[in-house]
């Protein structure tokens, strides 16, 4: 192709842009700088500015639903908030919204508005949390929400909400790669980070590997993979036991580069404690699951606090 026809090409595609690029599904693959400028014009610059306190934000992504991302979302903030940090969980898992359920706040904590914004609930274990939910505003009612709203909401949770001084934000993503994922990762363009989530089995890793892979292509660094329901740890002997293949997540960070954060095997505890609405790092600091989860926590900040 000759230079002239390169031109027009370039031309004509200039023309096709509406500059709508809010809702561009190419968003994350246009290299036009201005795109950031346009998307500016709406609540994205209020979004960074209610978060310009927060010093570090990470989000938990995963490929397929059920591999306990909600989970690690959960304790891995608690165990920040352990440590002494200031910790604000949002959950943006509009569908499979548990994280308030996980916290012991379903149906008892709402969100409420202040002068500043939404304000946000708070944890019962006195570490000082902030929950910010779609199941904090219907708790038990089943909302049907199409892309535009979810979008609303994306930007009502993020441009206002009155976050105040926080060390973490947390962000649970939904599954997948879909627009709430987009949404979320849109808005926020100075995360420090993604944190994904996988289950052993190598079929997983097919989505888990998309998940990743749409995080690097937003421009967020891939902190590490976690490697979750990774053996069996025995409630009376303790003994650990391999009841699922191991290593699909560890061998998925291998192949994409980056960090593998650690394993976490079940154990009889880790699911009493999500029943009974109590972080289980929290509530068993010294079952060999929270001692992981503390290792990770301490990984992800000494990986992240030389950005200071």
């Amino acid at each position: 192709m000759g230079q002239e026809a390169r031109e027009v090409l370039s031309i004509n595609v200039e023309l096709r842009c509406d500059r709508k690029c809010e809702n561009c599904e190419r968003f994350f693959d246009c290299q036009d700088e201005r795109k950031w400028r346009v998307y500016r014009r709406r609540r994205m610059a209020q979004a960074v500015k209610k978060m310009g306190k927060i010093k570090h934000k990470i989000t938990i992504s995963g490929g397929k639903g059920g591999v306990g991302k909600s989970t690690v979302s959960v304790v891995l903030a608690a165990a920040f908030a352990m440590m002494g940090r200031k910790v604000t969980v949002l959950d943006q898992d509009f569908d499979g919204s548990t994280i308030p359920r996980m916290f012991g706040i379903q149906g008892k904590a709402k969100l409420k508005y202040g002068p500043q914004g939404i304000i946000p609930a708070t944890d019962t274990l006195g570490l000082g949390m902030q929950i910010i939910s779609m199941s904090l505003v219907y708790p038990d009612d089943v909302v049907t929400m199409f892309h535009e709203m979810r979008r609303g909401t994306t930007e009502e949770f993020l441009a206002n909400v009155d976050y105040g001084e926080r060390d973490y934000l947390i962000v649970d993503l939904p599954p997948g790669t879909s627009s709430d994922a987009c949404n979320l990762l849109q808005y926020i363009p100075d995360l420090d980070g993604t944190v994904t989530v996988t289950v052993p089995p190598a079929v997983s890793q097919l989505a888990a590997r998309k998940a990743t892979l749409l995080s690097a292509k937003a421009g967020s660094k891939v902190l590490g993979i976690i490697e979750n329901m990774s053996g069996y740890i025995c409630g009376t002997c303790g003994k650990e036991f391999d009841f699922m293949k191991r290593g699909g997540g560890e061998a998925l960070a291998k192949e994409l580069g980056v960090p593998f954060l650690g394993r976490l095997p079940l154990h009889p505890e880790v699911a009493r404690a999500c029943d009974e609405g109590v972080p289980f790092v929290y509530k068993y600091p010294e079952n060999p699951v929270s001692k992981k989860i503390i290792e990770i926590a301490r990984k992800l900040e000494e990986e992240i606090l030389p950005r200071i």
